[in-house]
């Protein structure tokens, strides 16, 4: 059976988390498949994420939501920051009325529903980044993959605005569907655990 949209945005979590609990000190500074960005940017990122989708579910507009892009989101205890933000993020998306809201998103306006299919496709292939960033199981959810698969079109929206590069290698012929969501997502897919 499909993941519907709330299992997908929980897994999508869960993912991001379980890599995140195997962070030690010294891997903070660790390089990820982002460009500039080692384990605490990213993770900075995405906590900040949440925070931005939460914003933009509340009415903020696209240029106040910008300015957090710099702001550390993580301060002492980046677990608890990542976990109260989804926790904070998935209430907001459960708002009565909360789909069919227009959110001004730097892309451009879109519904609550779409901004929750973005953040379920950025959150799963930050995952899989922070699990190449750390040198652990790579393999995500496979319902959580074809959740993301079915919503890429956000990736091609993303890479207008450079959140996502263009892939830099080819496709193997026979490349799971992991490795073609990360592929997609302009990852290398040398050694993609799939």
């Amino acid at each position: 059976m499909a993941m519907d949209r709330w299992g997908a945005l929980d897994r999508a979590h869960v993912e991001f988390e379980t890599r995140l609990l195997l962070v030690r000190p010294h891997d903070w500074v660790r390089p990820t498949p982002c460009d500039a960005w080692d384990v605490r940017a990213l993770t900075n990122h995405v906590v900040g994420g949440s925070r931005r989708y939460t914003m933009l579910l509340h009415g903020a507009e696209a240029d106040t939501v910008n300015r957090t892009r710099t702001d550390d989101h993580l301060g002492t205890d980046p677990v608890a920051s990542f976990l109260t933000s989804a926790a904070d993020v998935t209430a907001a998306f459960r708002e009565d009325g909360a789909l069919a809201r227009i959110a001004h998103h730097p892309l451009g306006d879109c519904t609550g529903e779409q901004l929750l299919a973005m953040r379920v496709v950025d959150v799963t292939v930050h995952a899989w980044d922070l699990a190449r960033g750390l040198g652990v199981a790579e393999i995500l959810d496979r319902d959580l993959v074809e959740f993301a698969h079915a919503h890429a079109v956000v990736i091609e929206r993303g890479r207008e605005r450079g959140s996502f590069s263009l892939p830099t290698s080819p496709l193997p012929p026979k490349a799971s569907r992991q490795a073609r969501l990360i592929h997609l997502a302009g990852r290398r897919i040398e050694g993609v655990q799939s």
